[in-house]
């Protein structure tokens, strides 16, 4: 049974050659340090994070479901920027210079700044924005509405940092695992937890593992950008719908409250896409004696969404709302708030994954398989 690419053999004779034109096996990259030190103090950052939301809990003295929400977000979120500061100096350089990142960074929030001023500082989404991110509590003037959209961006971009690197770290070290243990024969797999995850249908016997992977031409890439952000802003939207137009929230929680925790759960929600994304970026597919392969990025999207059904779940909420006498207004205005920042977040979020980490986890995840094979 082949362990390696037979589309890798067909372009070099020796794939561990091959490899090495493109990153050398020996290397000991920063994203190889920062790997090790993920899945090292992971645990234990979860455990400091989970303990440090319930004093904040305790803190707060709101011990009704939106605080104690309020406050597992807000430590996960503070734990994550933090993390997401670490990764950002450890990390390697992206394709795009930092000097430019940097300059981005200091330009775009002042004039997002600028722009909330001049549509209107005592519209809804402004008041928000300067109550929770303004860190020196002024009104909706200028300097205030500035200071909040540095506050948003840099907080999305650190937590962004964050979450990426663990997703990256953890699919790096471990996911060559997952990759090889579908070319066991069926009676030495000790679980089938990877035919699950991939959706494997059982009328397939697995021959091999092998990889297409994306061309790679150095640049940023645009197409992989779109792409990602795109879902990531559907994918946002979906989920909190479970929240905003839930009868239920919308009953006992205030608006700027349920507009608060959209924005915070938001932040998390990469795990859910950058996976299906990357096994589609390597191109792996399962062979066998059918006329078509199998290829396990398909699958582990459908897996990830499974139990979302959102344009069924999202009318039948609405629908609900509605009838239960609900503000429309309200739910317009939550949504429009919501809608705006997720697509800042998902630009964001894409952009830090595209940018600093997706070459180096495209082909350290080729390079953790072929290495373990071969070696």
């Amino acid at each position: 049974m082949s362990g390696t690419s037979e589309k890798i053999r067909q372009i070099v004779p020796n794939p561990m050659a091959y490899l090495k034109t493109v990153i050398s096996l020996d290397e000991d990259t920063k994203h190889d340090k920062l790997d090790r030190m993920i899945t090292k103090i992971l645990p234990v950052f979860v455990a400091i994070c989970s303990l440090f939301s319930i004093l904040l809990i305790i803190y707060l003295k709101n011990f009704t479901l939106a605080g104690i929400l309020f406050g597992l977000c807000l430590g996960f979120v503070i734990g994550f920027i933090l993390l997401g500061v670490a990764c950002f100096i450890l990390s390697d350089r992206g394709v795009i210079a930092l000097r430019y990142v940097i300059l981005i960074l200091a330009v775009v929030p002042a004039l997002v700044g600028c722009l909330l001023y001049m549509i209107g500082s005592d519209i809804g989404f402004n008041e928000f924005i300067v109550k929770y991110f303004d860190i020196f509590g002024r009104n909706t003037g200028l300097v205030s509405l500035v200071v909040s959209a540095y506050s948003l961006t840099l907080m999305i971009f650190f937590v962004a940092y964050g979450v990426v690197s663990v997703i990256v770290g953890y699919f790096r070290s471990y996911f060559h695992r997952v990759l090889k243990a579908l070319e066991y024969p069926p009676d030495r797999r000790k679980n089938h937890i990877p035919e699950w995850l991939f959706q494997i249908p059982d009328i397939i016997d697995i021959v091999s593992v092998e990889f297409e992977p994306d061309a790679d031409d150095g640049k940023f890439n645009i197409e992989l950008f779109r792409n990602t952000a795109l879902s990531l802003f559907m994918l946002g939207i979906v989920i909190c719908s479970y929240i905003f137009i839930n009868p239920l929230f919308l009953q006992i929680m205030p608006f700027e409250d349920m507009l608060l925790l959209g924005i915070m759960l938001s932040l998390f929600i990469s795990p859910l896409v950058i996976p299906w994304s990357i096994v589609k970026s390597i191109g792996a597919k399962v062979t066998s004696d059918a006329p078509r392969d199998f290829y396990l990025w398909k699958g582990m999207r459908g897996r990830l969404y499974q139990g979302f059904f959102a344009i069924t779940f999202f009318m039948m909420l609405l629908t609900l709302s509605v009838y239960l006498g609900m503000d429309f207004s309200r739910i317009a205005a939550t949504y429009l708030g919501y809608v705006t920042f997720m697509g800042i977040t998902s630009l964001i979020t894409s952009f830090v994954y595209v940018n600093v980490y997706y070459r180096g986890f495209k082909n350290g995840i080729i390079k953790s398989y072929l290495f373990a094979k071969d070696r």
